[in-house]
C-alpha cells in the first residue's frame, strides 16, 4: 500500500474512533442522568409512604353454662398502648411519669411488672423467684450480671440510674417512671415486636385527654382493645382465669404464636379449652403517607379469626343454690345450727352429677372467691387460711365414713359373701379380735344398744358398723379394693381442669409405697370408710352414680360442646366415656333399699327429708379427724330413686356428721325438680 493510500486510512479510523467515542460519551451521560437525577426522584416518590405491621389481636371465645347463659366474654374496652415506630427515647422519662399521674388522679391501673414495693421501706413482692413476676427479675438481673439477692433498696437505685431518672422527682415518681420502664425492656420493646399495653382499661374521659395531647405525648396511642368480663359471680373454680403470659407459659407457647404480652388461661375451663377459647390473631398492614401522616391504604395480611364458644354441662342456676346454701349451711352449723355440734366447721364442697350422663351440673366450694372482683380481693384471699382457691370439690381429700358402706355392701353381695336377705345377729362391740382390738358400733358408743339382726339393706339404712366389720373380715382386703378400683376411688376422674387429686385408696399396695405393713385387722376399718381412705367429693359422686344407675361408670365432665365463634358450626361435641360393670340386679337393688331407709322412717337423715315429695336415697357418713376436731361430715343422694337422675355429694369439713349437711341436697332438689319446698327439719343425729 503507498502512502496516501495509508494515509487516507489511517483518517478514516481516527474518524470512527471518534465517532464511537462520542456515541458512548452520550450514552455514559444518559445513563449518568437516569440513575442519579430521575433516579433520585423516583426513590423520593417511592418513599412517600411507609408501612407498618400490627399484631390485630382476636377476640377470644365466650363460656355458656349447658342452658346457653353466657358466663364469660370478651367485652370491648378503650386501651393505652405505646407504639415504637413513633415512640421518642428522648424525654420518655417525662411522658411515662405525665401518663402514670394522669391514670392515678382518675384511680386506673396501669401495667406494672416490676415487684417492688411502691413505697418506702423497698421490699420484694413476689411470691417466688421460679414463676410470675420473680422468675422474670431473676433473668433480668442476670442478663445485667447483678447480684440475685440484691436488695430491693438496692435494685431501686439502679434503676433509677439505669434509665436516668431526674434526681429531683419523689421517690414515688421516681417508681413510676422505672417501674414502666423496667416493663418495656424485659418485654423488649422494639420494631420488631408489637405495640405494648400500657393501661389495658381506661375510660372515655382519659381518651379524650390523650387524644387532646396526642402531640406532646409522642408514641403514645388509643386503642380497642378487649377485657374478659365475667356476668356471674358463681363457679369460679369451674371458670378459671385469664392472666399475663408468664416467661416459662411463653417459652413453651412461643411456637405457637404467643406474644410475651399476650394474655391464657391461668386455670379452670380458661386453661384448659385454651386453645378453642383464644383464636388466631391477625396481622394489620397500614400504609401512610409520609408527608401528610395520613393513612393511604390498610389490610389485612393475615386476617384474624376469633375463638370458639365453649358450652359447659354446668347449669349456672343450679350452681348458684349449691353455692349459697352451702356457705348458709356451714355458717349456720358454725353457729350452733346443728345442736352445737361441728362449731369448728371449716371448708365445705357440694357436687351435684348426672347419673346418666356423667355430665358436671354443679361443683360449689366454700370458701369462694370473685372473678370479677379478683385482683382487688387477692392479698386477702392468698393469705386465707381457709385457701378459697383451693377447689375442693377435685382436690380437697376426706375420710368419706360411712358413704363407703356401699362399696362394702357391693363387694360382699357380688362375692356371695352375703345374700340380700342374709340376716347378721350383730352386737354392739365387735370382738372377733379381742382383747387386743374391739371397736364399737356408733349406736352403741351413743346409746349403748345394737341393732340386733338386720340384713345388708338395714345395715345401710342404720349405718351399723359392726356388720360391715364382719363382712369385710370374711371378704378380704383385695376383694374389697377391687370394688373401690373399678367404681374409681382412689384415681383421677379424668375431669378436664387441672389440680385433680387421686386420693388414696387404703390396702397394702398403698402401705407399701411408705415401706409399711398393712395388717388384716385394718381391714374393718377401711370397710366403714376410715383407715386411710382419702377420696375426693367428685371421686365418692361418680362411685354412686355408677352403683345407682346398675352399673354404667361414666367418666365425670364439664364439657357440653364447643362451636365457632358464630354458633353455627359445632367443633367439638361432649365425649360421654363409658365402662359397664354387670351387677347383678339384687345387689343394686338391695344397696338402693338401704338408701332409701336413710331417708325414711328411722334411719340416719330421716328427718331432713320427711314429707320430701319425691322418693329419693342417700347415706350419711361421719368421718373421724384429729383429735380434737368435729368429725367430717358426708353425705350422699340420689333422685328420682326409680330412675335416678343425679347424684349429689356434699362434705362439710369438721361438720360433725353427715345429717349436718344433708340439708343442701333438699335445696338443690327443690331447684332442678322445681318443688317449691319449705326449710326441712333439722337432722337426727348419726353416724
Amino acid at each position: 500500500m503507498n502512502s496516501s493510500n495509508s494515509g487516507k486510512y489511517t483518517r478514516k479510523v481516527v474518524v470512527l474512533c471518534l465517532l464511537m467515542l462520542a456515541i458512548l460519551t452520550v450514552m455514559v451521560t444518559r445513563m449518568a442522568y437516569l440513575q442519579l437525577v430521575v433516579g433520585e426522584e423516583v426513590s423520593e416518590n417511592i418513599q412517600t409512604t411507609s408501612t407498618r405491621k400490627y399484631d390485630e389481636v382476636t377476640s377470644r371465645g365466650e363460656i355458656k353454662d349447658r342452658n346457653g347463659v353466657t358466663l364469660v366474654a370478651d367485652v370491648a374496652c378503650y386501651t393505652v398502648i405505646f407504639d415504637y415506630y413513633e415512640w421518642q427515647k428522648q424525654g420518655q422519662n417525662d411522658v411515662i411519669l405525665r401518663l402514670c399521674e394522669m391514670l392515678k388522679a382518675s384511680n386506673l391501673e396501669w401495667t406494672n411488672e416490676l415487684p417492688i414495693t411502691d413505697e418506702v421501706p423497698y421490699s420484694y413482692t413476689y411470691a417466688s423467684k421460679e414463676s410470675g413476676s420473680g422468675l422474670r427479675l431473676m433473668r433480668f438481673l442476670k442478663s445485667r450480671e447483678w447480684e440475685e439477692d440484691i436488695p430491693a433498696s438496692r435494685l431501686f437505685a439502679l434503676l433509677c440510674e439505669r434509665y436516668g431518672v431526674d434526681e429531683e422527682l419523689t421517690s414515688e415518681q421516681k417508681r413510676m417512671v422505672i417501674g414502666v420502664r423496667y416493663y418495656l425492656e424485659i418485654y423488649e420493646f422494639s420494631a420488631y415486636n408489637s405495640p405494648l399495653i400500657f393501661a389495658p382499661e381506661v375510660d372515655i374521659d382519659t381518651v379524650a385527654t390523650i387524644s387532646a395531647l396526642s402531640g406532646e405525648l409522642p408514641g403514645v396511642k388509643i386503642d380497642i382493645g378487649a377485657t374478659r368480663e365475667y356476668f356471674t359471680d358463681y363457679a369460679s373454680h369451674v371458670l378459671g382465669r385469664v392472666a399475663a403470659i408468664s416467661q416459662s407459659e411463653y417459652a413453651d407457647k412461643k411456637d405457637e404464636g404467643y406474644a410475651l404480652t399476650d394474655s391464657i388461661g391461668k386455670d379452670g375451663i380458661e386453661q384448659a379449652f385454651e386453645s378453642n377459647l383464644r383464636g388466631v390473631d391477625g396481622v394489620k398492614e397500614i400504609v401512610i403517607d409520609k408527608l401528610t401522616g395520613k393513612i393511604v391504604d390498610e389490610h389485612y395480611s393475615k386476617q384474624p379469626d376469633p375463638g370458639d364458644n365453649v358450652t359447659l354441662t354446668i347449669d349456672i342456676g343450679l350452681q348458684q343454690v349449691a353455692e349459697e346454701s352451702l356457705a348458709e349451711t356451714i355458717e349456720n352449723i358454725k353457729n350452733g345450727g346443728n345442736k352445737g355440734k361441728g362449731l369448728d366447721i371449716e371448708g365445705g364442697s357440694v357436687v351435684v352429677l348426672s347419673a346418666k350422663t356423667g355430665e358436671i351440673l354443679a361443683m360449689a366450694n366454700y370458701p369462694t372467691y370473685s372473678l370479677i372482683t379478683f385482683s382487688a380481693d387477692f392479698k386477702e384471699n392468698n393469705s386465707n387460711t381457709l385457701k378459697p382457691f383451693l377447689n375442693r370439690a377435685i382436690a380437697g381429700l376426706y375420710a368419706p365414713g360411712s358413704t363407703f358402706k356401699m362399696v362394702t355392701a357391693l363387694a360382699a353381695l357380688e362375692e356371695s359373701i352375703v345374700t340380700p336377705t342374709y340376716k347378721m345377729h350383730t352386737k354392739g362391740i365387735y370382738e372377733f379380735y379381742a382383747p387386743s382390738y374391739t371397736p364399737a358400733c356408733w349406736y352403741y358408743n351413743d346409746y349403748g344398744l345394737n341393732h340386733g339382726d338386720i340384713n345388708v339393706s338395714q345395715a345401710l339404712a342404720y349405718s351399723c358398723n359392726y356388720f360391715f366389720y364382719e363382712v369385710s373380715r370374711l371378704m378380704g382386703i383385695d376383694k374389697l379394693n377391687y370394688y373401690a378400683s373399678i367404681l374409681g376411688l382412689g384415681q383421677k376422674t379424668g375431669i378436664e381442669i387441672s389440680g385433680e387429686k387421686a386420693g388414696n385408696l387404703a390396702g397394702p399396695e398403698s402401705r407399701a409405697q411408705s415401706g409399711k405393713t398393712w395388717y388384716a385387722a385394718e381391714t374393718i376399718q377401711a370397710a366403714i370408710g376410715q383407715s386411710e381412705q382419702q377420696f375426693t367429693p367428685l371421686q365418692i359422686a361418680s362411685y354412686v352414680a355408677t352403683v345407682v344407675n346398675g352399673g354404667t361408670k361414666y367418666t365425670p365432665h364439664l364439657l357440653k360442646q364447643i362451636t365457632d365463634y358464630t354458633n353455627s358450626q359445632v367443633v367439638q361435641e361432649e365425649k360421654i366415656t363409658v365402662q359397664q360393670y354387670e351387677f347383678s340386679a339384687s345387689s343394686i337393688k338391695a344397696i338402693k333399699e338401704g338408701m332409701r331407709g336413710v331417708v325414711t322412717e328411722d334411719g340416719t337423715a330421716s328427718s331432713v327429708f320427711k314429707n320430701f315429695p319425691i322418693e329419693v336415697g342417700g347415706k350419711t357418713g361421719s368421718a373421724q379427724t384429729t383429735k380434737g376436731r368435729s368429725a367430717h361430715g358426708v353425705f350422699v343422694s340420689f333422685a328420682p330413686y326409680d330412675d335416678p337422675e343425679i347424684v349429689v355429694c356434699v362434705v362439710g369439713e369438721y361438720a360433725g356428721s353427715g345429717g349436718s349437711v344433708a340439708p343442701i341436697c333438699v335445696d338443690i332438689y327443690d331447684h332442678y325438680f322445681n318443688l317449691g319446698l319449705n326449710t326441712p327439719e333439722e337432722p337426727d343425729a348419726e353416724q
